[in-house]
């Protein structure tokens, strides 16, 4: 064999020991690597596969049913199917395919490809948070949605109970509404355990009793592939129902007091004396409340909030007003009860009451003459209020006042206002002025810095008409389980009693009722033909006007006009507050409305 064969023989034997030895490390590597994933870390890389082809999906439970006192269906749920978008699985690098997305959603949101393209990338700020994208799909949406589903992994439609209020309007104020929960409330918290794909209760009875109604969620594992498409349901836990409320409202007296204040700004609450349950809760204007479950756009959202009527405002519970005469019952009370006047007491009425180098005005030019307490509550008289005023002082005037429960919320359960009772220390906390007895005049009669809420004065009334017992408003009855089931009934709250003798509140009832049946009453020409009623008008200036009536004054300075009574006078069966915004004086305006409602209900009792 020559040399140079050999040579290159042995050469070629070199290089295939050397590819032998590489093959063998290269063959050991693998074993090693192969026995480190199946036998060492063989468990954990199971695990994280398993994990990699399941997800666990929420099971949104049915939210409890709302029901009137007689069962009357307010709020409830209806099955609908929803789309949802898990920003985690698009595209985050690839352009081409969001717009792909935008154009694909663009007709079934409604919306401009370039918008929805906008939407997408902001959604990508929060990868881990699902976003609703469409409620209510219909049949064809889902179809067309669910055949491109390969395409479109990042789109998920999910079949939701959401909330449906059948009476649209009727009682939103006191129902509330549920929407989709906040990036602050799941910041803050608010709502333990909630997930950012779940609707809330945000106001009135949804939100209070949010933790009943909610019910608790349950679980779907799926097995779903690479592109995340669902394969098959693995395991599934079933959701538990929200509880049942059956509320302490009813609702054909709830449709009357709504309608008596059909394009009017105001509000009306009535109330069982006995107990102090809330017949019916109306605050005008008001708003349907399906609209924030099927999702609000920008422009409507824009409309409610800058409305200048204030559609989404509780009037009745939230709203703060000056009482004007209705605070005089207050101012009398004081004055018996800590004996600084007495039944038979006169005080001479000419019309003018001048303090200082002010003079203070009754409603009545000319005046009422010598009128002892209940002539003054009967016809309202302004200059024997403020005479007593000044014999009170305010001290007395704000202690008999908080004690009637002025000045701080009912407890009643959903957001209400605390009120205002000046006094000195207030005035020159929050003004760093002095007080002066004008102050003192002018919130002998409900005015000045006083404000109340129209349920306050309900639940005062409740409290003259009961013989001196105050109860926490109450607004919700029992609560039962979904299968009808009583869990819990709620009883009557007395919260305290009127700081008042039985004698002085025979006084002051005998003159409530010669309001709407003495001739000379404040609201006499508002009184009912068949029940008797007792009340009390009041008329509350807004700002101080002009002495010369030529001049035009715009409907947001008229004065409020207010009622509140109870009725029949012996036995009382309903307390009624009316509170007319810029609506004038009491007893033309709100009293004869009270009238009606009361006509109304104690008509249907019989």
């Amino acid at each position: 064999m020559p040399l140079n064969q050999e040579l290159i023989l042995e050469s070629w034997k070199r290089h295939l020991k050397l590819l032998r030895f590489i093959i063998v490390i290269a063959f050991l590597i693998i074993v090693f690597r192969l026995l480190l994933l199946q036998l060492i870390n063989g468990k954990k890389y199971a695990y994280l596969a398993e994990n990699n082809h399941i997800e666990v999906e929420s099971i949104t439970p049915p939210r409890g049913i709302i029901y009137d006192r007689n069962g009357v269906t307010l709020a409830t749920n209806q099955p609908c199917f929803c789309l949802l978008l898990y920003p985690q699985k698009l595209p985050r690098h690839q352009p081409k395919v969001l717009k792909q997305y935008a154009k694909f959603l663009a007709p079934i949101l409604k919306k401009t490809p370039e918008e929805v393209e906008g939407l997408l990338k902001d959604s990508l700020k929060y990868p881990l948070r699902p976003i609703y994208l469409k409620k209510k799909l219909s049949w064809t949406e889902v179809t067309a949605i669910e055949t491109r589903s390969y395409f479109y992994s990042a789109l998920r439609i999910t079949v939701t109970p959401l909330r449906f209020y059948p009476l649209h309007s009727l009682g939103a104020h006191l129902l509330g509404y549920v929407g989709l929960i906040t990036a602050e409330q799941l910041k803050e918290n608010v709502f333990p355990g909630a997930e950012p794909t779940d609707f809330v209760g945000q106001i009135g009875i949804e939100k209070a009793w949010q933790r009943e109604l909610a019910g608790y969620k349950g679980k779907r594992y799926l097995e779903v592939d690479a592109l995340g498409r669902v394969l098959r349901v693995i395991k599934e836990i079933p959701p538990v129902p929200g509880n049942n409320i059956y509320l302490s409202i009813d609702i054909h007296l709830q449709k009357f007091a709504e309608r008596l204040l059909r394009h009017k700004k105001g509000a009306i609450v009535a109330l069982n004396p006995h107990n102090g349950e809330v017949l019916a809760l109306v605050s005008s204007p008001n708003f349907d409340p399906n609209l924030f479950v099927q999702g609000l756009d920008p422009k409507t959202w824009q409309k409610l909030v800058k409305n200048p009527y204030h559609p989404l405002e509780n009037r009745v519970t939230a709203g703060l007003y000056p009482p004007g005469s209705i605070f005089k019952v207050v101012t009398a009370l004081a004055g018996l009860q800590t004996k600084v006047i007495t039944p038979r007491d006169l005080i001479y009425c000419n019309g003018t009451f001048p303090l200082g180098n002010h003079i203070f005005r009754c409603w009545k030019k000319g005046g009422h003459g010598w009128v002892d307490i209940k002539k003054a509550l009967i016809q309202s008289c302004d200059v024997f209020f403020y005479q007593l005023g000044i014999d009170l002082g305010i001290e007395k005037i704000a202690s008999y006042a908080s004690q009637c429960g002025f000045g701080h919320p009912t407890g009643i359960g959903i957001k209400e206002a605390d009120g205002l009772i000046p006094t000195p220390d207030w005035k020159w906390q929050t003004r760093r002025k002095r007080w002066h007895k004008g102050d003192t005049v002018n919130v002998a009669i409900g005015q000045g810095a006083v404000l109340v809420t129209p349920l306050q004065i309900a639940q005062f009334f409740v409290a003259l008409a009961n013989g001196g017992n105050i109860y926490r408003p109450q607004v919700v009855l029992k609560i039962t389980s979904p299968t009808g089931k009583v869990i819990r009934e709620i009883k009557p709250t007395l919260k305290a009693k009127l700081p008042i003798s039985k004698r002085n509140l025979k006084i002051i009832n005998q003159a409530l009722a010669g309001v709407m049946n003495n001739p000379l009453g404040t609201g006499y020409k508002a009184r009912s033909d068949h029940i008797l009623i007792a009340g009390k008008t009041g008329t509350a200036q807004v700002i101080s006007l002009p002495k010369k009536k030529s001049n035009k004054v715009s409907p947001f300075y008229q004065d409020h006009a207010w009622f509140a009574g109870f009725a029949p006078v012996k036995n009382p069966q309903i307390v009624v507050v009316v509170l007319i915004e810029h609506g004038g004086h009491g007893g033309a305006t709100a009293a004869p409305l009270a009238r009606d409602l009361i006509e109304a209900y104690l008509d249907g009792q019989k």
